[in-house]
């Protein structure tokens, strides 16, 4: 059942990848912009007011949101390693709670933390054994920190995660929901700004 499950969200993770691109091409082909295009400019715009985690040097920057306990948000940390060892991509980890009870917890906990890197590190290099981050109680300003990272994520109206956003190399916005395999990554790669 579960690899019906994984097989099923990859299907629509693709389907998802091929519809933005395919919306991306022909809005640029006849100059109009599309209801994807629009989301997605408008949350590069709010981008500021989400708390997010650094990691890689590159003029490549691309947002991706992720719960702690999100398979598909590790499966797309674990593909994208080479990306940012190697700097061909800046990634701005956005922590949410929406999958399960403990998800706010450790989203929380990764916020909170004096590292937060070091502890999003340390939930994702220790996620087969269930992640390594203990739930916290979050302070008002996590709390804070997380509702507007959940807010600006609960406008793509997609419900899951991960979801990718960045600007494209025409300058144009993506948002790709899911976590498309390794080839599938390094096309996108090529589009990031």
């Amino acid at each position: 059942m579960q690899q019906v499950f994984k097989r099923l969200h990859l299907a629509l993770a693709l389907l998802m990848i091929a519809a933005v691109y395919s919306a991306n091409t022909s809005a640029a082909d006849n100059g109009r912009t599309t209801a994807m295009e629009r989301l997605a400019e408008s949350m590069l715009q709010d981008i500021d007011h989400t708390t997010w985690i650094n990691e890689g040097k590159s003029k490549h920057i691309i947002y991706i949101f992720f719960d702690p306990n999100c398979p598909f948000c590790h499966r797309l940390y674990v593909n994208t390693r080479a990306w940012v060892k190697q700097g061909k991509a800046e990634l701005r980890w956005i922590p949410v709670g929406i999958l399960t009870t403990t998800s706010a917890g450790k989203a929380a906990a990764i916020l909170g933390a004096k590292d937060p890197r070091k502890a999003f590190y340390k939930n994702e290099d220790h996620y087969d054994r269930g992640g390594a981050i203990e739930e916290d109680i979050p302070s008002a300003a996590v709390e804070k920190k997380l509702k507007a990272n959940e807010a600006l994520l609960a406008r793509t109206g997609f419900g899951a995660v991960p979801v990718m956003l960045f600007r494209g190399n025409d300058n144009t916005p993506y948002l790709i929901q899911g976590s498309p395999p390794p080839q599938k990554l390094d096309v996108i790669l090529k589009y990031v700004k």
